[in-house]
């Protein structure tokens, strides 16, 4: 049984968590920016924590999996997932520092549903991932 295994869903999973935190944050009627703020740069963080993580466990372990493709698409995803979070809070950075211009604003505004829907794809193909390596980590 190795449980260090469960290390980076659970990481994985808060990032995707505070992912959606942050969308529905800025996207209800009463506004809370500084807690928008804290869940996007926390979900950055977390995101870049996990990948690492999870890169070495599956190298550490010969990416043995029940779905690898699953684990290759999950893989993939990430890096949009990742690229999009890094635009969206470059725009939102942008806006704080800077002024919160309209076109920057209208973009910031729709690209968070890209960012909240490819986490949530990374989320639902990390779960195909688990259930695949479960076998690893409670024994067949």
């Amino acid at each position: 049984m190795d449980l260090a295994l469960l290390i980076h869903p659970a990481i994985a999973a808060s990032a995707v968590l505070l992912v959606v935190t942050a969308y529905l944050l800025k996207t209800r009627k009463k506004l809370y920016f500084q807690l928008h703020y804290a869940a996007g740069i926390l979900a950055f963080s977390l995101a870049m924590i996990a990948f690492p993580l999870g890169f070495y466990f599956v190298l550490a372990n010969g990416g043995v999996s029940q779905f690898p493709e699953a684990l290759v698409f999950h893989s993939v995803n990430f890096f949009a997932a990742v690229g999009l979070i890094f635009v969206q809070g470059g725009l939102g950075m942008g806006m704080l520092l800077f002024g919160r211009k309209r076109d920057a604003y209208r973009k910031h505004k729709r690209m968070a549903k890209y960012v909240v829907t490819v986490f949530l794809l990374q989320g639902a193909l990390g779960l195909l991932t688990l259930y695949g390596i479960l076998p690893l980590v409670f024994g067949p």
